[in-house]
């Protein structure tokens, strides 16, 4: 399946101690977003349109750059298609032996040059724990994302299954991803409740 440049995604069905390989990548970007930005408006609105663009695209990375590494979609999931096309699991409970399919769209990453186009990479660590904090499961590394495009990608997707551990019996659970950029030293944590029914 072929995704346009800007929607590149990466999905994983990993077991707990198995990781995907991505090569690291530095972090970079310029400019400032005000100035930029104006710059933009100030051409589109005397007719240069390619000018406008390319001080809007400097704009897009110099504000990119300034944002922390952060999620603005992150979901159980039934099943996923694509970016923003996933359908959310209706209740986050789930029997014993299941496997958590966890949908996200990560915002804040670095995004670097590469070999005549761009690449961004994130590692994910999961632990498994009660609500008052104990730790049932803990890995690091989990898995290994990547993107590449032509162009740079500030709409990915990405789609982690997690196999609940066989000792885990019927109660309520948090699972905590911690994304750490491969191109920065961003770092994001986040948490979804859900339960294991009988």
């Amino acid at each position: 399946m072929s995704t346009p440049a800007c929607r590149r995604s990466a999905s994983l069905l990993v077991a707990a101690a198995i990781g995907w390989w991505a090569a690291p990548s530095p972090g970079a970007v310029a400019g400032d977003v005000v100035e930029q930005a104006r710059a933009a408006e100030s051409l589109a609105a005397r007719g240069y349109g390619a000018a406008a663009l390319a001080a809007f695209d400097r704009a897009t990375a110099a504000f990119w750059a300034d944002l922390p590494l952060q999620l603005r979609v992150i979901a159980f999931a039934d099943s996923v298609s694509d970016y923003g096309d996933f359908v959310p699991r209706p209740t986050p409970e789930f029997a014993e032996g299941d496997t958590l399919r966890v949908y996200f769209e990560p915002v804040g990453y670095a995004i670097l040059p590469d070999a005549g186009g761009f690449r961004s990479g994130l590692a994910v660590d999961i632990e498994i724990r009660s609500p008052g904090g104990l730790i049932f499961a803990s890995t690091r590394d989990y898995a290994r994302l990547e993107w590449k495009g032509r162009n740079p990608m500030h709409e990915v997707h990405a789609t982690v299954a997690i196999a609940l551990p066989a000792n885990l019996r019927p109660g309520h659970y948090l699972l905590v991803l911690t994304l750490r950029d491969e191109g920065s030293v961003k770092t994001s944590e986040a948490n979804l409740s859900f339960a294991i029914v009988d």
